[in-house]
């Protein structure tokens, strides 16, 4: 396909607000909270109204790059086609370069159906500070949303039954190689401040398997929680009224 017709198909998709798939053959590179770069290959590139944007190889269900809803969403035609996806906070941008663009197809999808959310990850983190022995007996939190250094914000910081302080990062999807990564971050600014490093705990549904070498290497321990099990908590505690219908 040509690529200055590829851009304006691309170009009214995003504006139009439709679902946007792309086939051909790109590089892609991200910078942001980590850089990484993946060299010339077939794959699919997903767009989607909400500016989320997904990358996937021929193989796996996985996609290989992401961005999370609310990107910027840049087209660009040079020699080659370039779409970039930019967010503000945090400072990310991810590339993708087009030398070959297979098929284009754009779709004005509807999807009115309730979906059970159950939690996000606020309210997991209300439900773990209402009821602390879901991560564990004698667990005790000290402090939410707590500054570790450049490194970010520590969703809770507590300590356990033997008196050890304990780094706890929430997501209420399955941890990735990168969660675990930024919450090995926040570890080493706890040991930094305290002179002792603490355990560090994800807690999430479930961890991706590229992720599970990270948490061997690094020692984190993972606790298994899902957003429903949350839910019920907050609904039992009468936490959060829009869960009380």
């Amino acid at each position: 396909m040509d690529l200055a017709e590829a851009v304006e198909k691309i170009r009214e998709a995003i504006r139009s607000k439709r679902l946007l798939i792309v086939v051909g053959r790109m590089e892609v590179s991200y910078e942001g909270r980590a850089s990484s770069t993946l060299g010339s290959g077939d794959r699919v590139l997903m767009v989607k109204p909400d500016g989320s944007v997904l990358i996937h190889r021929p193989m796996g269900y996985e996609p290989v790059n992401w961005q999370p809803p609310g990107s910027k969403i840049e087209v660009l035609l040079d020699d080659r086609l370039v779409i970039e996806a930019r967010r503000v906070k945090p400072k990310e941008i991810l590339r993708i370069i087009f030398s070959e663009i297979y098929d284009i197809g754009s779709y004005k999808l509807r999807d009115e159906a309730e979906f059970a959310m159950y939690a996000t990850e606020e309210d997991m983190r209300r439900a773990i500070l209402m009821k602390p022995s879901i991560i564990e007996d004698g667990f005790k939190p000290i402090e939410c949303e707590r500054r570790a250094g450049d490194a970010g914000f520590i969703d809770i910081l507590g300590v356990d039954s033997a008196g050890r302080l304990v780094v706890v990062e929430i997501k209420r999807r399955n941890a990735t190689s990168e969660d675990v990564k930024q919450l090995v971050r926040y570890v080493e600014k706890i040991e930094e401040e305290f002179g002792k490093r603490p355990r560090a705990l994800i807690v999430a549904p479930g961890v991706q398997r590229s992720a599970m070498r990270e948490l061997e290497l690094h020692g984190v321990e993972f606790k298994a929680l899902s957003p429903r099990r949350c839910a019920e908590i907050l609904r039992e505690g009468k936490g959060l009224e829009r869960f009380l219908e």
